[in-house]
């Protein structure tokens, strides 16, 4: 254990050996020194833990503790303690009203431990307050420092939404001195904060585009100052370009696909009236043609369908009919064309449902959806082995539903893993190659997903197989969530 120190400032020697007697006993450490400004920073080499001024010292201050004297000497933040007679009331009163922490009696007739305990556990929790406010106001500055050397906008708010910093690319955006406005009445030109800021109580995201007309993608969260005073950080990323090719992805989506609705209708028509023999009689070799015809054009068809899927998610243009489903009943919906799909490679499809799973409140059609992209994928890349389905339950925060898709097959590599939820993106294997799509499966899956309020990601070993998951939000209402 430290050995605490104690100074006393005052010549009462009557006092001071009684103290150091008293004090000793119980492992404290005095010593005594001049009341002057030469004993003080005499002093400040013991480095004390708490200070004693003899309230008698008259010729210094009228007796009372020279508060600034001692602070300038080095003692920051050590508590310091009149020393009085009992009938000097006057003298403790106007120490304590001086800056003095506490007093004690002399002579030192009871126990004085108590108080002096009392005050250096004040003083600790006092630098213990003090270390944490500088920390916070350094890890405030670093903030602002980091924030300044951003490209993009970012800002501080306080609770009420004022201005409190803006970094240089804000600055150039909207100018010097609005310091003093809201944010969002200076940044979005609203009377009012939005919708986002007011109910989160954290983190926070949204997008937003701003005066020099770019759009972009800010996220906030909270932080508090040396005042214990809550400040809100907001930093973004420029994502027009993203914006603009998304904006090219859109328009020649919703072209090419409408474009090629009508003449896919018309070759499936004329292909079937063919293969009716209404056009006359075919041979065999010509059936076999027609039917080759009929196949590509519905895998066609397929894809023109996705790509309008695509466009309607991702435009916001697709409702979602919800309603309380359980897992298994989705499943059923699309278990059998899997199962088929799995027969075709002499693959082995299991599901593992338990039977206490939460229910879900979902578009049973687009998680259907979704399990069939998923699973589909995992078939067509695997040619031996497994796929496996299985469900389970996460009971943290509100309680989530998880779905994964395993399978033994090729995999993905690490460098591509990060990008297969991308529109059009498609691994660069020969093996991947050969199989037929756009890329569009898991783009459109990921979206059916958020759009419910839950997560999908990917995990993958190259040459040994993926496992696809997703979250989903357990109902509320399921006695089991």
């Amino acid at each position: 254990m430290k050995l605490k120190r104690i100074a006393y400032f005052g010549d009462d020697r009557d006092a001071i050996e009684d103290l150091r007697e008293t004090l000793e006993k119980i492992n404290l450490q005095l010593k005594d020194f001049s009341p002057t400004r030469a004993g003080s920073l005499e002093a400040v080499g013991f480095n004390p833990d708490l200070i004693l001024w003899d309230l008698d010292n008259a010729e210094v201050d009228g007796g009372n503790p020279p508060i600034e004297m001692i602070r300038e000497s080095g003692f920051e933040n050590q508590p310091i303690l009149g020393v009085a007679k009992r009938e000097d009331a006057e003298k403790i009163v106007k120490s304590l009203a001086s800056g003095a922490t506490d007093f004690i009696y002399k002579p030192v007739i009871g126990n004085p431990l108590p108080r002096l305990v009392a005050a250096m556990s004040a003083s600790q929790r006092d630098k213990r307050v003090n270390w944490s406010n500088r920390a916070l106001d350094t890890m405030n500055e670093q903030v602002r420092t980091i924030l300044s050397s951003l490209k993009d906008p970012a800002y501080i708010v306080d609770p009420e939404f004022n201005i409190l910093y803006m970094n240089r690319a804000a600055i150039e955006i909207y100018g010097e001195g609005i310091e003093d406005g809201t944010c969002y009445h200076m940044f979005y030109g609203r009377s009012q904060p939005c919708d986002v800021c007011l109910k989160s109580k954290g983190t926070a995201r949204w997008r937003s585009i701003l005066k020099n007309g770019k759009a972009y993608r800010f996220m906030s969260t909270v932080i508090v100052n040396s005042k214990g005073e809550f400040e809100k950080v907001a930093m973004s990323t420029d994502i027009t370009p993203d914006e603009e090719v998304m904006k090219i992805y859109k328009t020649f989506i919703s072209n090419v696909s409408h474009d090629l609705r009508t003449p896919l209708a018309a070759i499936d028509q004329y292909a079937n009236i063919m293969l009716e023999g209404l056009a006359g009689d075919l041979n065999e070799d010509q059936k076999k043609y027609i039917e080759v015809v009929k196949r590509s054009s519905f895998r066609l068809g397929n894809l023109v369908e996705n790509l309008i899927d695509a466009n309607n998610i991702l435009s916001g243009h697709f409702k979602l009919k919800l309603r309380v489903s359980k897992i298994p009943d989705i499943l059923d919906i699309v278990l059998e064309r899997l199962n088929s799909q799995a027969q075709e490679k002499g693959l082995r499809l299991q599901v593992q449902i338990p039977g206490d799973l939460p229910s879900v409140y979902v578009d049973t059609q687009r998680i259907a959806q979704v399990i069939a992209n998923l699973a589909g994928n995992s078939i067509k890349f695997t040619e031996e082995g497994i796929v496996q389905i299985r469900a389970g339950y996460m009971p943290r925060g509100d309680g989530r539903v998880i779905v994964s898709v395993e399978d033994s097959g090729i995999g993905i590599p690490s460098d591509d893993l990060s990008r297969v939820f991308d529109m059009f993106y498609r691994v660069e294997s020969d093996q991947v190659f050969l199989e037929e799509g756009a890329g569009l499966g898991l783009t459109i899956s990921r979206e059916i997903i958020r759009a419910h309020g839950g997560t999908l990601w990917a995990e993958s070993l190259e040459g040994m197989g993926s496992a696809f998951h997703f979250a989903l939000p357990a109902h509320k209402g399921d006695k089991n969530s």
